[in-house]
């Protein structure tokens, strides 16, 4: 298998088993690798109704055909499991060096299953796997957990995936960190809980170090788009916090748990400010040359000593407007505690925000706070409460649940202002302020998500759409869901978006694997994808009940945006053209019709 290992790493924790298997080459053919590998192995080796932190719960590690390949932008790999958080499919992706180390070390994959008796860590170099001990690393945050290993393997540039404090305690939204000592892009597989099941495994780390090769069917062809893609993607010197400005000029940057559409502290945390004031940096991962990571680091004042690969947009949304805070050095000191006790940050922001609404609305009280004024703007109360959270004290322990849970045990009316899909916190775009936003969160393969289908690029930054209409949403959505999963399952990044369309995909997976997909093959492979992680939910109850949003963004305007109210009328025409354009019935469920023309039900039963 040109691209590819050819070897999928099983360990077995509660066997204590560790053994390479063969990568299912049709299995590969037909998802691409990565996301849609990853999905198709847990449809097939788990059940419906699984608890997501029991044992017999699975986690995948996947890496694509272009992961580790010396391509610009093509250094992503995905994890893959069912998520304490929402009850239902998950898939994270991240960047960094891991999933090249996983492929040099030669293997494609790791799939985990079963409990562990005790704390163990799994060291993968240059083909060997064996499982450690880790109970003198349990207890440790993240960082700590990755010094300690790089320390006993003797080698700094191993790659480790860790959880911190916060996956041990089973906190619904914990991550699993990645490289957060790297000399190059660090990262975190941070939605939905990845970090909590890889708790509940007792596996506290991954490291991989590999100096192996990947064979590809067209060498020759690598090095020539390799040459093409250093000269169309270049330094980004503002990385993604450039949309603080755009988001909120534009008035769907979510504010003060999306009561508004507008900051006013957003230039105190834009991307010129974040440059000049904590950017010490710029970190790349392997083999890109955007580098759109930015190591920043406060040396002075109350948050001195903070020094992190960040903050990205959402962070900065999260930790700031949603927050009501305007405090670059609070926000970026919590991205760093978040990263180190292994939590995600837009989750963790989320519930914060949510919090400080409830305690301004008198439904929390000091008592619950132990003292702590909850208020919108506190910056003081940021690291408390993710300390909080990370450790479950208090009422981070309901907190640790994800604003769902806390809503229905809050009461009082929480529900109507706890903004999550699925149970997923929601990231930093008012969907009333773009509707198309409205259908992808409904309908993300995951729960409440952006990355699935940006649909603000078409409806906001270069506008090709109508923002305030239902006009042609579907089907931009569909396309965007099904051009992502591509992306997702090659090992692609968003950012080399701007050089890397279809045909330029069609390339990498010839060149990579020698497979001749055309264009419409490669999308329809997304399809295929995106039609089984539906099958997954479903399974798991989803149905069109679920693929809705929060109350206050469906019944309420922003009050920044004349004509943003969405309204039920609207938002069913969308969902209903989505489930017909997407060959499924009106709860939402893929028909036999469409699996058959996907050869789903042959692919899955084989």
């Amino acid at each position: 298998m040109f691209g590819y290992a050819g070897k999928i790493l099983n360990v077995d924790l509660t066997r204590g088993v560790v053994e390479p298997l063969e990568t299912p080459e049709k299995l590969a053919r037909a998802f691409l690798g990565g996301r849609g590998l990853g999905a198709a192995l847990l449809y097939q080796e788990t059940e419906a109704g699984i608890d997501p932190l029991s044992s017999s719960n699975i986690l995948i590690f996947m890496t694509g055909p272009a992961t580790g390949a010396p391509l610009s932008a093509c250094a992503r790999w995905e994890a893959v499991t069912k998520s304490p958080l929402t009850n239902m499919y998950l898939c994270s992706s991240v960047g960094g060096f891991f999933g090249a180390e996983l492929k040099f070390a030669g293997f494609d994959g790791i799939v985990i299953r079963g409990r562990a008796e005790k704390p163990m860590w799994l060291s993968v170099l240059d083909g060997k796997a064996e499982l450690r001990d880790a109970g003198e690393f349990w207890g440790l945050n993240a960082e700590e957990t990755e010094l300690a290993i790089q320390k006993e393997l003797k080698d700094r540039r191993a790659s480790v995936a860790s959880i911190g404090q916060a996956g041990e305690n089973l906190v619904k939204f914990a991550s699993i960190q990645v490289n957060l000592h790297s000399l190059g892009r660090g990262g975190s597989l941070g939605r939905g809980g990845m970090g909590a099941v890889m708790g509940s495994k007792q596996l506290k780390a991954i490291a991989v170090r590999g100096h192996g090769k990947v064979e590809v069917a067209d060498d020759e062809g690598l090095m020539v788009l390799a040459r093409e893609l250093v000269k169309e993607l270049k330094l980004d010197k503002w990385g993604t916090p450039w949309l603080v400005d755009e988001i909120n000029r534009e008035g769907l940057f979510p504010t003060r748990n999306y009561q508004q559409g507008t900051f006013e502290g957003a230039q105190r945390i834009n991307a010129k400010t974040m440059r000049e004031q904590l950017v010490k940096r710029d970190t790349a991962c392997y083999a890109c040359t955007i580098a759109c990571g930015k190591y920043s680091v406060i040396a002075k004042g109350e948050y001195k000593g903070t020094f992190v690969d960040g903050p990205e947009y959402e962070t900065i949304w999260s930790f700031g407007a949603q927050c009501g805070i305007d405090r670059l050095d609070a926000i970026a000191a919590a991205n760093m505690w978040c990263d180190r006790y292994g939590l995600d940050t837009i989750s963790a922001g989320n519930v914060i925000g949510f919090a400080m609404e409830c305690y301004e609305r008198g439904l929390l009280s000091k008592g619950d706070t132990h003292g702590l004024e909850l208020k919108f703007g506190a910056h003081e109360v940021l690291l408390e409460f993710i300390r909080k959270i990370a450790f479950r004290e208090g009422l981070g322990a309901l907190l640790a649940e994800g604003t769902r849970t806390a809503a229905k045990k809050i009461g009082g009316g929480a529900e109507h202002f706890a903004i999550h899909v699925k149970g997923m916190e929601l990231p930093a775009y008012d969907p009333r302020g773009a509707w198309g936003m409205a259908l992808a969160y409904a309908t993300a393969c995951r729960g409440g998500c952006h990355l699935k289908a940006w649909t603000v690029g078409d409806e906001v930054i270069t506008p090709r759409y109508d923002r305030f209409s239902t006009e042609g949403k579907a089907k931009l959505v569909i396309g965007l869901q099904n051009t992502r999963a591509v992306e997702d399952s090659l090992g692609v990044c968003a950012l080399g978006r701007k050089a890397i369309g279809d045909e330029e995909m069609v390339r990498i997976l010839a060149i990579t694997t020698g497979w001749n997909f055309s264009t419409k093959e490669l999308l329809k492979a997304g399809e295929r994808i995106y039609n089984l992680e539906r099958l997954l939910a479903v399974r798991d109850g989803i149905s069109r009940k679920d693929d809705t949003l929060p109350p206050r963004l469906l019944e309420e305007a922003l009050p920044n945006l004349k004509g943003s109210k969405i309204g039920r009328e609207n938002f069913d025409r969308m969902l209903n053209e989505y489930y017909s354009l997407r060959g499924w019935d009106n709860d939402g469920k893929p028909t036999r019709e469409k699996l058959e023309e996907l050869g789903l039900l042959e692919l899955l039963e084989g």
